[in-house]
């Protein structure tokens, strides 16, 4: 069996992901730190200085079209490929898709087209065949690689999303006392429209409870933050962005009551698992991988639904908190035994590579 310290690998992402991190970039820098633990032998890929050849595997992070050259040029150099693909079609989306009605067309025909004709070209789809091994995180986003893309289920592996253990002894103090909130509703994300947090604070607006915003807004879409802020009612909270290691943000997700995560689509929200590990009670969407995570432990709502948020979210606050959710989270879902199974699909890989 190859070792876990002659396997090299480059971690790889399109170029502009770490302007606006979130849930893809804590994937892949999570992945590394708790592969590294494992003794794999991982690089941060820097086009500057470091050379394809030197490595074994080249892991790209993201469908996303602006990685498709380096994944051609690790071909060309004769070393593996790997895409953790990220990637989720999803027609409530298109619908709801935030913009004029132009956008909103062109996202519904997008999806019509993809659905109806799996095998039209893309760079998408291109990166997909040009991978070794495909690493959707859900059993639900593999079957659509294969209906979407046409991809062969022998050249796909689930490596499920994790948490860092870290979040389960978060303690409610520190954000209670600079903040002043306690027991209070949680959303935890960039602002930007496919969070739909426009869709949360039209929900809870004049309601008893307090709804708690932590997040930047992604420069992109100035217009909708401002759209979020103008709809929010004094019970609504923006309080910025937080860093992910920082102590203050796991201690948001101990001092909250119930955490909200109403995505038109979540695979499945490291935020929610965070937060879960933390004791909080979860009302997620039903839109995405979320229930294959959850399972029984959370609430699902219709993002489309304000009225069915609200009514969850009260529901959910009214209840007694519980372990079960924490319990469940940590049996399945932490990040030392999601990298035990990365590492896994590796050696797979590279030990079929020389049979």
């Amino acid at each position: 069996m190859t070792k876990a310290e002659d396997i090299s690998v480059a971690f790889y992402v399109y170029p502009t992901a770490f302007q606006s991190p979130g849930g893809g970039e804590i994937l892949l820098l999570k992945t590394k730190e708790f592969l590294e633990k494992e003794g794999a032998r991982i690089k941060l890929f820097d086009p500057w200085h470091d050379q394809l050849e030197n490595f074994d595997i080249l892991h790209t992070f993201g469908s996303v079209k602006d990685a498709l050259p380096m994944m051609q040029a690790a071909k060309r150099a004769g070393i593996k490929n790997v895409l953790s693909t990220i990637c989720w079609y999803n027609l409530q989306s298109a619908i709801h898709i935030h913009g004029s009605i132009a956008k909103r067309s062109g996202a519904i025909l997008r999806h019509a087209a993809k659905s109806l004709f799996p095998m039209i070209p893309s760079s998408r789809k291109h990166m997909m065949e040009l991978a070794d091994l495909l690493l959707p995180n859900s059993r639900s986003e593999a079957a659509q690689l294969q209906r979407y893309f046409g991809i062969p289920k022998d050249k796909i592996t689930v490596i499920p999303n994790a948490v860092d253990p870290i979040f389960e002894s978060a303690k409610p103090d520190l954000f209670i006392n600079k903040f002043g909130f306690k027991d209070f509703i949680l959303c935890v994300g960039r602002i930007e429209p496919r969070k739909n947090q426009l869709g949360m604070v039209r929900a809870l607006n004049g309601s008893a409870l307090d709804l708690v915003l932590i997040g930047d807004p992604v420069k992109a879409y100035p217009d909708y933050y401002k759209a979020c802020r103008d709809a929010a009612g004094p019970n609504i909270h923006f309080v910025g962005g937080l860093p992910h290691d920082s102590e203050l943000l796991r201690s948001a997700y101990a001092a909250c009551n119930v955490f909200l995560l109403a995505s038109w689509l979540e695979t499945p929200g490291l935020a929610a698992l965070e937060a879960g590990l933390a004791g909080a009670k979860v009302v997620i969407t039903r839109e995405g991988a979320t229930q294959e995570y959850f399972s029984d432990y959370a609430d699902y709502v219709n993002p489309a639904d304000p009225h069915d948020i609200r009514r969850k979210v009260e529901a959910a606050f009214s209840r007694p908190r519980s372990t079960s959710l924490r319990t469940h989270i940590r049996e399945n879902f932490l990040w030392h035994q999601v990298a035990k199974k990365n590492l896994e699909s590796y050696r797979l890989l590279l030990q079929n590579t020389t049979l």
